[in-house]
């Protein structure tokens, strides 16, 4: 039996938080709420810093003002610098994605925010009973949350090694170093503005779409159908001929697809990378609905993809992310290699780059246990790492010793090497990590998986290779579990898609 959801406030109480079995305290076990104790935490910390910067409060329109005014005319230089940063930082782990990025104005902010709703756009809502979808949506909204609380922790990024220089090097070290102390001032400052302003403003304010200083969005460009259908033709009568399809133009064309871009706009550098960052947590929140049917996505999205979602993601995305991630950072293993780089020239970004990468992908391995279908497991892991119990150590140590090999086979992969010697780089004797020539090497065999085989070391297209020999086989169990090693931005159409296409043109 189903009830309606007859007005907004009802919906807003429905996906909140509030409620969140992933959530210590609020799953029905009579602990004090963990949202409890970080409104407690908040409102002190809130308290002191008014308290330590009344004078920076009172003129929070004048860093505002004064960053606008430095950054003027340096807008390209700028919207390059941020992406070089958010681009170190993050390695390898973005090199299939795209950033359009814009020091824009708030007008700019206010159009790009018109495309996202402030309420379902359906007015009545029927409440979901079904309990698989109601823990995906309460996983999404742990996800969202964490997604914002990193876009918004970028102080480090902001004042990295690379972007004081690059900033010295656009407008000039006395300037430079102006706009960066405006930034953090903004950056501070607007933290505590999300905190303290009482939520109706914000709400009306959210709703005029007034106010705004950034915006982010994922871009999945869509290829044309036909020349989608010509590509998975070909691709057919190359398989029926016995041809490779490594370096196969109309396999790369039906497989690769165009690369996921990060649409950002910010009204300063603060901001601007704020919202980048915010985009690059988005990936795996994305990827966390590729298995849903589109029913089920729709549901998941309608749930917790709105702008007034986004005001309690803000208020408590900080502190969940700080208190998520306590586990890696406490990890012994993560310990010794944070140790080791400090030894470095540049140890400063070299660590901060180091954690976000371990962070990042240990999200997505909590991701991945949602999306394999088992989001309540998803959410009782959180609450036992938000809780820092002992099942949260047991639990996780594995997942970070996972992440952490990972690492450095991504960093074998990008020095040419693996674990069974230099990694294959194609005919043309090229590896597409540095673009450096290699000398061809006649007798190195190309590495195959076979039936239900690891992935370690082969390239992504090897991976697709793989993944059309499952489909040959009608294996859509092992195809699926293929597709999920590839990156987000690596657009390979499911097994019924494949299918479809294919049986569309021979009709």
């Amino acid at each position: 039996m189903q009830r309606k959801i007859s007005n907004f406030n009802s919906f807003i109480s429905e996906a909140s938080l509030r409620g969140n079995v992933g959530i210590p305290g609020e799953e029905g076990s009579g602990r004090e709420s963990w949202l409890d104790k970080i409104n407690r935490s908040s409102d002190t910390a809130a308290q002191e810093f008014a308290m330590a910067n009344r004078a920076d409060i009172g003129n929070f329109m004048q860093f505002v003002m004064k960053a606008q005014e430095l950054q003027r005319g340096h807008e390209r230089e700028i919207e390059e610098l941020v992406e070089t940063c958010v681009r170190e930082v993050f390695g390898s782990l973005v090199n299939d994605i795209d950033f359009d990025l814009t020091l824009g104005d708030k007008d700019e902010v206010k159009e790009m925010m018109e495309e996202t709703p402030d309420e379902p756009e359906i007015p009545e809502m029927e409440e979901i009973t079904d309990e698989s979808i109601l823990d995906a949506i309460q996983a999404r909204k742990i996800m969202r949350t964490v997604q914002q609380g990193k876009g918004l922790s970028v102080k480090e990024i902001i004042n990295l090694k690379t972007m004081k220089t690059g900033l010295v090097e656009i407008m000039g070290e006395r300037e430079a170093a102006e706009y960066i102390r405006a930034c953090n001032k903004i950056a501070n400052i607007a933290q505590f503005f999300d905190w303290t302003v009482p939520e109706d403003i914000q709400k009306g304010a959210w709703r005029s779409r007034n106010g705004f200083s950034g915006s982010v969005k994922l871009d999945f460009p869509e290829e044309e159908e036909e020349e989608k259908k010509d590509a998975a033709e070909q691709v057919l009568k190359d398989l029926e001929n016995g041809d490779d399809l490594i370096n196969n133009p109309d396999a790369e064309e039906l497989m690769s697809g165009i690369n996921t871009t990060i649409v950002a706009i910010g009204v300063d550098l603060s901001v601007l990378t704020h919202e980048a960052v915010k985009g690059v947590w988005a990936l795996p929140v994305q990827w966390s609905l590729e298995l849903l049917s589109e029913d089920e996505a729709e549901q998941v999205i309608g749930n917790t993809d709105t702008l007034f979602d986004e005001l309690q993601e803000i208020k408590y995305g900080r502190q969940m992310q700080q208190n998520l991630f306590k586990i890696v950072a406490r990890n012994p293993k993560v310990i010794e290699k944070i140790n080791d780089l400090q030894r470095m020239d540049d140890a400063d970004s070299e660590i901060i780059s180091f954690q976000e990468q371990v962070n990042f992908l240990f999200f997505g391995k909590l991701i991945a246990i949602a999306r394999e279908g088992d989001a309540k497991d998803f959410l009782r892991r959180v609450n036992d790492i938000l809780s820092e119990n002992a099942k949260a150590k047991e639990d996780c140590d594995s997942l970070i010793e996972e992440v952490l090999e990972d690492l450095e086979q991504e960093a074998l992969y990008q020095r040419g090497e693996t674990e069974n010697g230099p990694a294959y780089r194609g005919p043309d004797g090229y590896d597409d990590a540095s673009d450096s020539y290699i000398d061809d090497d006649p007798e190195m065999e190309i590495p195959k998986a076979s039936p239900r085989t690891g992935v370690e070391g082969m390239s992504k297209d090897e991976i697709a290779n793989a993944i059309i020999d499952a489909y040959q086989r009608g294996d859509t169990e092992e195809a699926d579990r293929l597709r999920g090693m590839l990156p987000e931005s690596y657009r390979f159409p499911r097994f019924e898609e494949y299918q479809k296409l294919l049986e569309d043109r021979r009709c």
